[in-house]
């Protein structure tokens, strides 16, 4: 999946990050900016936020979108989720254990996979 493509997900699903988005991408290379910096830098801090919040239905939504990203089946788009969110919030999960109730199978199985390391 192209940066452009996997990037512009998340103002379309989260318009309250619209601008933060395109703050991050109006100084790098536009929205080909790398996926890994985009979500890493404005959806990965946003889930903090939400989960510290205990926004519950905001942390569903957050969790079905990273679901429809993992639908894909690209191992890129995988690649971004894994280690520009998962492994940046991992430490999260062990104080909010509600969270594994929210997520989905795809997200479980990648969790798993890092709590085994």
């Amino acid at each position: 999946m192209e940066n452009k493509k996997l990037n512009r997900m998340i103002p379309i699903h989260f318009p309250n990050l619209e601008s933060t988005y395109f703050e991050e991408i109006s100084w790098q290379e536009g929205e080909n900016t790398g996926s890994h910096v985009i979500y890493g830098d404005v959806l990965t801090p946003y889930i903090v936020e939400c989960i510290e919040n205990k926004n519950e239905n905001e942390i569903k939504k957050i969790f079905d979108f990273i679901e429809e990203i993992l639908s894909f089946n690209d191992k890129y788009a995988e690649e971004v989720v894994t280690l520009s969110i998962f492994e940046s919030i991992l430490y999260l999960f062990d104080n909010n254990r509600y969270i594994l109730d929210i997520i989905g199978q795809k997200s479980e199985e990648i969790l798993n996979e890092l709590y085994k390391f």
